[in-house]
């Protein structure tokens, strides 16, 4: 059983407060009320999770995308907690195919309309500040916060974690190392490459979308990764500067692939010089927001 379909057995009925929301209350976690939400997009139920602490004004809104494309883990509902712990409304979306969601997984497509579409629904939300949001994502997720921060205007920060933002780079990668997936999602998304199937390839380089891009952009990045090579940080980086774009990015050597979700839950694994890395880049990505969206 999937976490959020866990949260969904959990749940405490409540009132719908948005048209078209399905909303259920999923309890507590860290001390945050947390919610189910059931949402449209593009004709789809598409299903997320939105962490909101009391308060007494309106919080800035964080979309806390997740990595891979096997739903919100356990890890990362603690991160989104601990996001809304410092004080935001953060909203986790499942994306399309995932947790129940209707439709199925199409890797940085129509899951970057699903991010999008959620947008006004929580700006209707009492304690929401819809003017005042952040894209947040790791892997996959941080791929689809730059899509979708290039297609809304509206997005004051972006922060990236060990993203794949030079796609052909990243493709090449995989075929060098013999680590390309040869299961069916990745043959369906990207068959053998971009000669096969091109237009797969130039609607997720996150590079192009540079120009298109209006936030300021943190780019975080493990330096053992090896699945998403620190290379991938830098190029990013760089062709961020040429553009004259506002970026900083800060590379952790000792952090592997998702350290900022899963290395402070891992009760083994994780040698001492990473646990303290990867707090360092917590502290630099709650330093950035609270810049951003609370100033």
């Amino acid at each position: 059983m999937s976490i959020l379909c866990l949260a969904l057995a959990l749940y405490r009925p409540a009132a719908a407060r948005i048209p078209g929301v399905a909303e259920e209350s999923a309890g507590q976690i860290g001390g945050v009320p947390v919610s189910v939400w059931t949402y449209p997009s593009d004709g789809l139920k598409v299903k997320g999770l939105l962490f909101l602490p009391r308060a007494k004004d309106k919080l800035p809104l964080i979309l806390f995308n997740h990595d891979g494309v096997s739903g919100i883990s356990v890890e990362h509902m603690r991160a989104s907690a601990r996001l809304a712990q410092a004080g935001y409304a953060v909203f986790t979306p499942s994306y399309r195919g995932e947790d129940g969601s209707e439709g199925d997984i199409e890797v940085a497509a129509g899951e970057v309309r699903d991010v999008l579409n959620v947008l006004p629904l929580l700006a209707q939300v009492p304690g929401v500040d819809g003017r005042k949001v952040a894209m947040v994502g790791v892997s996959h997720g941080a791929l689809i916060s730059v899509l979708a921060a290039a297609r809304q205007s509206e997005v004051d920060a972006v922060i990236t974690a060990d993203g794949v933002m030079d796609i052909y780079a990243w493709w090449r990668h995989l075929q060098q190392n013999g680590i390309s997936g040869r299961d069916e999602l990745t043959r369906r998304i990207y068959g053998d490459g971009p000669e096969d199937k091109p237009l797969a390839f130039s609607t997720r380089h996150a590079l192009a979308q540079i120009p298109n891009l209006k936030a300021p952009v943190l780019i975080l990045q493990g330096g053992r990764d090896d699945i998403v090579p620190a290379q991938q940080a830098i190029t990013f980086k760089a062709e961020l500067d040429r553009a004259r774009h506002p970026a900083k990015l800060k590379i952790y050597p000792r952090c592997r692939h998702g350290f900022l979700v899963y290395t402070p839950y891992l009760k083994n694994g994780a040698a001492p010089a990473e646990r303290i890395e990867t707090e360092k880049a917590w502290q630099d990505l709650l330093g950035f927001l609270e810049k951003h969206l609370k100033s």
